[in-house]
């Protein structure tokens, strides 16, 4: 495990209180107890949406990404993802200091990027515990050590302010109410510190509604009750501006061979890379990269 020890740091979800190490973790103000075991470190607020309450379900059943599946087939699941984040991603980053990610799932982000930084304090953290006991397995496969698992909710994230350099999440935000999460996204991230998400879509307003309607997205909300939010651009330009963000820059993902998961969305990708750049942003759906820094003066 790395030397950086955390629970100095950590805050109750609740009532945003200090918490005190005492064998278990304690709230000074509020007097809740936290669970610790080991590396893993429970600290969901008591006020879970239908939403969260689902994605756990989702992890502690699913048949391919359980908890009770071999690991390897939840890699295989997010085959498209990893491969995205390992090949047009990774090689460009240049980390260093504590590192959290939100909405880590089986953790195979965090896993790589602590096998790519051994040096780093890698946090994965997930609304959904077995999730995190997932990711466990995940990164036990791939040799990596992962720092710590936390169990939070990205709209009350349990960290002190300006506590992590970077902020990673993959197709995360849209699964949030984003205005939140990205608010304290930015109050947990250093002076000049930033976050880097992948996978989210931005798609017009028009669009939307027939996206939620006849998408898969949509049909996985009504199946398993778990939140898939679609935004515009502009909306997605106006949550990280009013979070604080003063530096987003936000690149499509609209490369086919990373996008081979389902042959419609195969299909459509094969088509939109083929059209200008502007057209797409303006008009058509797209996954995107966002990076935004936090800069104050």
């Amino acid at each position: 495990m790395n030397d950086d020890n955390i629970y100095g740091h950590l805050i109750c979800p609740d009532c945003r209180s200090r918490l005190e190490m005492q064998g278990h973790l304690r709230c000074k103000s509020c007097n809740r107890l936290f669970p610790v075991d080991g590396n893993f470190i429970n600290l969901l607020p008591s006020n879970l949406s239908q939403s969260d309450l689902a994605e756990e379900r989702f992890w502690a059943t699913d048949p391919r990404e359980g908890i009770r599946s071999h690991p390897l087939l939840a890699l295989v699941v997010k085959r498209d993802n990893i491969l995205y984040f390992y090949e047009q991603v990774l090689p460009g980053l240049r980390l260093h200091g504590k590192i959290l990610e939100i909405g880590s799932g089986s953790c195979w982000l965090s896993a790589l990027i602590k096998l790519m930084f051994p040096e780093l304090c890698v946090i994965a953290s997930d609304v959904a515990p077995s999730a995190l006991m997932k990711g466990m397995q995940v990164s036990q496969l791939l040799g990596s050590k992962i720092d710590y698992f936390v169990a939070c909710k990205v709209e009350q994230l349990p960290f002190e302010d300006e506590f992590f350099d970077y902020v990673i999440g993959s197709a995360i935000l849209h699964h949030t109410s984003p205005q939140q999460a990205i608010r304290e996204i930015f109050r947990v991230l250093k002076n000049r510190g930033t976050y880097i998400g992948i996978g989210e879509l931005i798609i017009p307003k028009p669009l939307s509604l027939l996206w939620s309607r006849f998408g898969l997205a949509g049909r996985r909300e009504k199946e398993l009750g778990v939140k898939e939010g679609n935004y515009s651009l502009n909306q997605w330009k106006k949550f990280f501006n009013e979070a604080g963000f003063k530096e987003v820059t936000f690149d499509l993902e609209r490369d086919p061979q990373y996008k081979q998961y389902h042959w419609f969305i195969n299909l459509y990708y094969k088509m939109i890379s083929r059209l200008p750049e502007s057209l797409v942003r303006r008009f058509l759906a797209c996954s995107v990269r966002i990076i935004a820094k936090k800069i104050e003066d």
